[in-house]
């Protein structure tokens, strides 16, 4: 962290950087894709084929920052719109994300998250996240199936986070001018073992967010991208 950050709250640093403004240049961000807003996504059809038949558009990219001990880390997540490349019917768009998070290697993972569901807040839900256990239950509404999750390396508490949501990118891959926000978000991970047939299993991630001023809750689900 730099000197001049000490004792400062996430949220203070990241108004300080939309206040800055780039000097009119734009906002740098982590964009480890290099990706511009409106920049066309390829999903391969080994990542499943749901996506198939959908072409998709990066819509807005937001860069997540959460603290842990006096150290900051950040990903971001690359925020899709597919629309149906056989109707082009507007009520057939398939929202979905990107996220890539920087890993021991020096490298980056990315998994694909599809929206699973998405509601104003609801205290009984939160008593789900919050539960001890660390346990999620995820129903499947078609099949009745229920898939259950666990915390990641079981941990308990949430994870507190300021992102930069921006809808609009120079041609150098910075957030255009006026075209940035900050918002605070509340977030629980889990994952699970996902049977994917022949006798094998990949991990298969789920995340719970609350808007810590609306208290909207969004849940996303995925597995690794494949590029």
């Amino acid at each position: 962290m730099e000197p001049e950050n000490k004792g400062k709250t996430l949220w203070e640093m990241l108004t300080e950087r939309l206040h800055g403004g780039g000097n009119g240049a734009g906002i740098a961000f982590e964009n480890p894709l290099d990706l511009r807003v409106g920049s066309p996504v390829a999903v391969a059809f080994s990542n499943g084929p749901e996506f198939a038949d959908y072409d998709f558009t990066v819509q807005e990219i937001r860069e997540y920052t959460r603290r842990i001990g006096a150290q900051e880390f950040r990903f971001t997540d690359y925020v899709l719109r597919g629309v149906n490349k056989k109707s082009f019917d507007a009520n057939e768009v398939m929202p979905a994300r990107v996220r890539v998070v920087p890993n021991q290697a020096g490298a980056h993972d990315s998994l694909l998250l599809r929206l699973y569901d998405e509601f104003a807040f609801a205290e009984d839900f939160l008593g789900v996240v919050k539960d001890s256990s660390g346990i999620f239950e995820a129903k499947d509404d078609k099949s009745g199936a229920t898939a259950s999750f666990s915390r990641i390396n079981d941990l308990r508490e949430s994870y507190q986070a300021v992102v930069l949501v921006v809808s609009e990118t120079t041609p150098n891959g910075k957030a255009a001018a006026g075209k940035a926000s900050p918002v605070k978000l509340e977030y629980w991970d889990y994952w699970r073992e996902a049977d994917i047939g022949g006798g094998n299993t990949s991990k298969e991630f789920l995340f719970a967010e609350m808007n810590s001023d609306s208290g909207w809750f969004q849940i996303w689900r995925g597995r690794e991208f494949f590029e």
